[in-house]
């Protein structure tokens, strides 16, 4: 075996030893204006941002966190707060310096939002210990966009509360920041999300010691309803071409193939994923269709293809009209159910899309059966394509093509969910109602005889 020096072997136990004593260092990493600790406890390495640029503040972190793990004594650190204390009351006491009393308070060490929430943030692309530190990218951008919203809207708040210390939020602001998010049309699930995001941020203050309850918490929000129901809207014109356009800017081909697909079959996604080159009949005809067998109620329907779609199909050279409309790389996944790459791709592009400037107001979604208006709040997705489809439709032709099949095939039962109607629509159909006799219209005479 091999032999060690023995002031190699002492130095080695001196290592091991030093970690055993559970000290918190401060070092600022490479290409980081902000000092981090590490520590080693239970014989697991911990690292941690401070969020702090300033040394000085960053070995205050580093001794609170030696002191809450039982690490250090905190003799030292509470000489230093009963100090402040005393200074905060004498500084007090004199009304020229009345006004730097106030940042001398127990928030003073406390970060603010910004730093707190920039801080997870960090965290987590780092690869830093904790739940969070296997985080995709995509994933970590989808947080981003939660903090991002969360911070501007506590800075249009009359006191902007994105620079203040954390103790400053409340339930609330909370409360506030959902309820501004359902006017923005955001989902149910996608503001249920932004919530957990902002309990799991605020939940890590709590543990640390910073917070003595979490403002996002349920026991201090609420259980709060998020409606998921009729929240799809249709597009409008002004909304279908910018959707479209946006479409075709993008790299991925197959964003634009499978809105056109949508908007002139008004198919789920599932079905026009399914779609393949095989089902479409007499392309170059003077009738081209597509036979559909619908996932979700097992209809066979037959659909023909408007002119813009077979422009667009028939673009495709014929050597490669074979398998998936939208390409194997795209609808092979989602029937096979790995349907994140289409939800993504389809919910970033209508995240850049500014849908709800492009309403028209006032607009009538539906009508329930006690006679009041349906909901109000704009939310759209991909399968607003099928309501777009179906609002554009006249009579039975909607429920046809949609596949809703009923008892009674004159009643167009669930299609009837599927139309909407804005009132400037509504409005134009009125005005075309006659209230007086045509001019051009000769009255004939009966003859006595």
């Amino acid at each position: 075996s091999r032999t060690f020096p023995f002031f190699l072997v002492e130095e080695k136990k001196m290592k091991r030893k030093r970690r055993e004593n559970h000290t918190v260092h401060t070092y600022l990493p490479p290409k980081s204006h902000v000092w981090w600790i590490r520590y080693t406890h239970d014989g697991k390495q911990h690292r941690l941002n401070t969020g702090f640029a300033d040394e000085g503040q960053a070995r205050i972190f580093a001794a609170k966190t030696a002191r809450m793990l039982g690490m250090a004594t905190s003799e030292s650190l509470d000489e230093k707060k009963r100090l402040l204390e005393i200074a905060e009351d004498l500084i007090k006491g004199i009304r020229e310096l009345e006004g730097k009393g106030e940042s001398l308070g127990m928030d003073k060490n406390l970060p603010s939002v910004r730093q707190w929430f920039n801080r997870r943030l960090d965290e987590m692309s780092n690869g830093a210990d904790g739940d969070d530190r296997h985080v995709k990218q995509s994933s970590l951008l989808r947080i981003q966009n939660v903090h991002d919203r969360w911070l501007a809207y506590l800075e249009k708040l009359p006191l902007n509360l994105a620079d203040s210390p954390i103790s400053r939020v409340g339930p609330d602001e909370v409360k506030g920041f959902l309820a501004d998010g359902k006017k923005q049309g955001l989902s149910g699930s996608t503001r249920r999300y932004a919530l957990a995001r902002i309990r799991a941020v605020f939940g890590r203050a709590v543990d640390m010691g910073l917070l003595s309850s979490n403002p996002a918490g349920v026991k201090r929000i609420g259980r709060l309803k998020f409606d998921a129901v009729s929240i799809r809207r249709s597009f409008n014109t002004q909304q279908i071409a910018a959707v479209l356009e946006k479409a075709a800017q993008s790299s991925e081909k197959w964003l634009y193939l499978s809105a056109m697909l949508a908007l002139f079959t008004g198919q789920r996604a599932g079905d026009v994923c399914s779609m393949r080159w095989e089902d479409v009949k007499d392309l170059d005809g003077l009738l081209p269709a597509i036979a559909v067998t619908q996932q979700k109620t097992g209809n066979a329907i037959v659909i023909p293809l408007a002119e813009p779609l077979c422009r667009i199909l028939r673009a495709v050279p014929k050597t490669e009209r074979t398998g998936y409309l939208l390409g194997e790389k795209i609808a092979a996944a989602y029937v096979a159910g790995r349907r994140r790459n289409f939800n993504r791709g389809w919910r970033d592009l209508l995240n850049a899309v500014n849908l709800a400037d492009l309403a028209e107001v006032p607009m009538l979604a539906k009508v329930e059966r006690s006679g009041t208006h349906g909901r109000t709040r704009f939310a759209w997705s991909y399968h607003s394509f099928r309501h777009s489809c179906a609002s554009r439709l006249s009579g039975p032709d909607a429920h046809f093509v949609l596949g809703h099949r009923s008892e009674d095939e004159k009643r167009l039962g669930q299609t009837a969910q599927y139309r909407h109607e804005d009132l400037q629509r509504l409005k134009a159909q009125l005005d075309a109602i006659p209230i007086k006799k045509a001019e051009n219209v000769v009255q004939l005479t009966v003859n006595a005889q």
